[in-house]
């Protein structure tokens, strides 16, 4: 799963994906019990032996439509029921399909450039300023009813596509790169200066409901979540010879969370507000590549790479309008945020990765004190089934 460069991936499967995909098909099994109590229950109608009606009974009138001799849906209460069973229905499944539309405020301040000379310039290029637009993907949803009024979940979303970029005006020998970037004090004059930022996540989770009958319904589950991010800085030097920065960052976050979901308003009609609020500590393997080259008659190159491992947190928090079309599909608009902490960003680990110092030993680390504030709208259907 990471992106880093020069070749250095993971397997396909590692132990944390082994765990996701074993709990996965347990948390799948254990949901199919409603179904297999259900059929204990009333056993195959083709074994049932007939009732024998007395000569006395013969004069009562039984109805002739056997469904009125099964038990009745109940009508729809005055206020929403329960926590995805809005109707009162008792469905067996619940799927939700939705279109995630995000916006990341950007890393935290980090100078990437500055004004010649270094020890007299000002910043003229920092992270912060690497403000990123919209981002979208899917989000998908799938709740399992257990027949005690809770419910199995299943949701996974994944969203790419957080990209910023940012261009210095060309000038002769007017900016460097700022000091501290790769522990060096900068030394070569450049006369264009570029950077650009890509980020994206991810996230799956299994959470178990638990039975509810008004409006609250308190959850508690496994979720993984992973964050990546790449920094480019592209530069010409005064002797027009291209000067790369690269640092990709990978974040692989596993915890359990508990959370809850909640009516924030409805009066039994159509339409109703949901709200929903998950927090959790984190297990993260963090992951950070670094690399520079310099390009020209004596080219430079150096690269390295490394990991650690830390607690992080996750929360998640959101709202959502609902309107029931009809008694089985919704339509569902809201807003949605998500925080993490306790993550290895790119521009942090510039100033933790030293890799030109000619005085000094080489030294690499890796940086998880960064954090990431990701919100938007969501817009999607909601079946039950």
């Amino acid at each position: 799963m990471d992106r880093l460069r020069e070749g250095r991936f993971r397997p396909w499967l590692n132990n944390g994906d082994l765990a996701v995909l074993l709990a996965a098909m347990m948390f799948l099994l254990l949901g199919f019990v409603r179904h297999v109590r259900g059929e204990a229950a009333f056993g195959d109608g083709a074994t049932t032996p007939p009732v024998e009606i007395a000569p006395e009974e013969t004069m009562l009138e039984f109805p002739q439509d056997t469904y009125a001799l099964r038990p009745q849906r109940q009508p729809a209460c005055e206020i929403p029921c329960r926590v995805l069973d809005p109707l009162d229905q008792c469905p067996c499944w619940t799927g939700r399909a939705e279109a995630l539309m995000l916006w990341w405020d950007g890393p935290q301040s980090t100078p990437l450039f500055s004004t010649a000379p270094a020890s007299s310039g000002t910043v003229a290029l920092d992270a912060a300023g690497l403000q990123s637009g919209m981002a979208a993907g899917p989000r998908f949803s799938l709740f399992r009813h257990t027949g005690d009024t809770g419910q199995i979940e299943f949701t996974y979303f994944f969203v790419d596509g957080f990209t910023a970029a940012n261009t210095l005006p060309g000038t002769t020998g007017g900016y460097v790169v700022s000091p501290g970037v790769l522990c060096c004090s900068p030394v070569t004059r450049l006369n264009e200066a570029s950077a650009a930022l890509g980020s994206s996540i991810q996230s799956f989770e299994l959470n178990r409901r638990l039975p509810t009958a008004g409006r609250w319904q308190w959850l508690a589950g496994f979720r993984w979540v992973q964050w990546n991010e790449d920094l480019a800085m592209d530069a010409v030097t005064s002797l027009s010879d291209p000067l790369a920065i690269r640092n990709d960052t990978n974040n692989d976050l596993y915890g359990m969370q508990i959370g809850a979901d909640t009516f924030l308003w409805g009066n039994g009609g159509p339409f109703w507000i949901e709200g929903i609020g998950k927090a959790g500590l984190f297990y993260n393997r963090a992951a950070q590549f670094t690399s520079y080259s310099l390009g020209g008659p004596q080219p430079e190159f150096a690269a390295g790479g490394t990991s650690t491992s830390r607690a992080a947190f996750v929360g998640e928090l959101g709202a959502t309008a609902v309107w029931q079309m009809n008694d089985w599909l919704a339509l569902r608009l809201g807003w949605v945020a998500f925080w993490l902490g306790g993550i290895a960003q790119s521009p942090n680990q510039l100033d933790n990765n030293c890799l030109l110092c000619d005085d000094s030993l080489q030294t690499l680390a890796t940086d998880t004190g960064g954090s990431a504030f990701v919100n938007g709208l969501t817009l999607g259907l909601e079946a039950r089934w």
